[in-house]
């Protein structure tokens, strides 16, 4: 049985890009996740796992039928889905009385279900989140019942608002698999059949990294879980180094070369480090206007001369700080940024 496991797609959200590119991240959302159900189709995937949060919040009628159109176009692939904290199941959620195709089978209870694909021989399990928050850790003591030849487990959950995951518990719980949501960064564990799939895109400037889904097979004979890259764009830190004799606009032609080698698709949070000449002034914008920056935070110092400071000010609090890390029995290296960065504080407050 050849299975897609993806979590937290978040139709609906308005994810950071940059003042410039904003309107457009919302539709991204929900291209890659039309993407994702036409691979299903190309390549007959037997079944499709959504773990949670397909919605950012309580979905429109006519979003629930855009994705349905979606599902309905599936000759082959059969979909199971839970709601997760964010597209819970609220009393007037139209999840409740929306009519699916054939092939499309919601697990919307609150308390643990099963669905038996008996062509697959296979078993899905799990509910849905009926509040934002849950304390409770529903999925202890919850085990495979030996409903099918396969069985899986649909779970979305893991911190200590959000279903608190006890992972050994579910390693011992008997389930060929286990589709975790929630969590946006991936993650396939080495030692059992459990993965978190993270989110289909990144939805904010903390979900950096590498996102996409889970593909895998699972038969008597094998078992293969894999994560596969997918998302249109990533989030990205990037250090740039400024040194003393750099000017404004070469440091801007560094990043902007940087940007380049990191793929200019993607979104970034730059960050200045190094020592920089005392007369140069950041100019924020010029970096912004690069491409998909969406913030630019200044780490570097000035590159003081330390020697003179210290003929000037040795008999004040400036005089003294200079004076113990020289002393310190540590790195040039470290010494030279514990002098630039407590200059820059001590100038800063005076």
């Amino acid at each position: 049985m050849r299975f897609i496991h993806i979590a937290d797609v978040h139709l609906g959200a308005e994810p950071e890009a940059g003042t410039a590119y904003s309107k457009r991240r919302p539709d991204e959302l929900w291209e890659t996740f039309s993407e994702v159900v036409s691979l299903c189709e190309q390549e007959q995937t037997d079944l499709l796992l959504i773990a949670g949060d397909l919605f950012h919040r309580q979905p429109l009628l006519r979003e629930l039928k855009e994705v349905d159109y979606l599902f309905s176009k599936l000759t082959h692939t059969e979909v199971v889905l839970i709601a997760g904290n964010h597209d819970h199941i609220r009393k007037d959620s139209y999840y409740r009385t929306f009519s699916w195709s054939e092939n499309v089978h919601p697990l919307f209870g609150n308390r643990p279900q099963y669905l038996v694909l008996e062509h697959l021989d296979t078993a899905v399990y799990g509910f849905s989140y009926e509040a934002k928050e849950i304390l409770e850790p529903r999925y202890d003591g919850l085990c495979a019942q030996k409903k099918a030849g396969i069985e899986i487990l649909l779970a979305h959950g893991g911190d200590e608002k959000h279903i608190p995951i006890n992972g050994n518990a579910l390693k011992r719980s008997g389930f060929d698999y286990v589709a975790l949501g929630h969590i946006h960064k991936p993650w396939i564990d080495d030692r059992s059949p459990m993965a978190y799939a993270g989110a289909l895109e990144p939805i904010d400037r903390n979900d950096e990294g590498i996102h996409g889904y889970i593909q895998g097979i699972l038969s008597d004979k094998e078992t293969k879980i894999e994560f596969v890259p997918f998302a249109e764009r990533s989030y990205i830190t990037l250090n740039a180094e400024v040194t003393p004799d750099m000017t404004m606009r070469q440091l801007a032609e560094s990043v902007k070369g940087l940007l380049g080698q990191c793929g200019r698709q993607n979104m970034f949070q730059i960050v200045i480090e190094g020592f920089r000449n005392v007369d140069f002034e950041l100019d924020e914008g010029m970096l912004m206007r690069l491409g998909r920056v969406l913030s630019v935070r200044d780490h570097s110092v000035p590159d003081f001369d330390f020697q003179h400071l210290y003929e000037e000010n040795q008999n004040n609090i400036i005089g003294m700080y200079i004076r113990q890390i020289s002393e310190m029995d540590i790195s040039d290296e470290l010494k030279a940024k514990a002098l630039g960065y407590g200059m820059k504080a001590l100038l800063e407050t005076r």
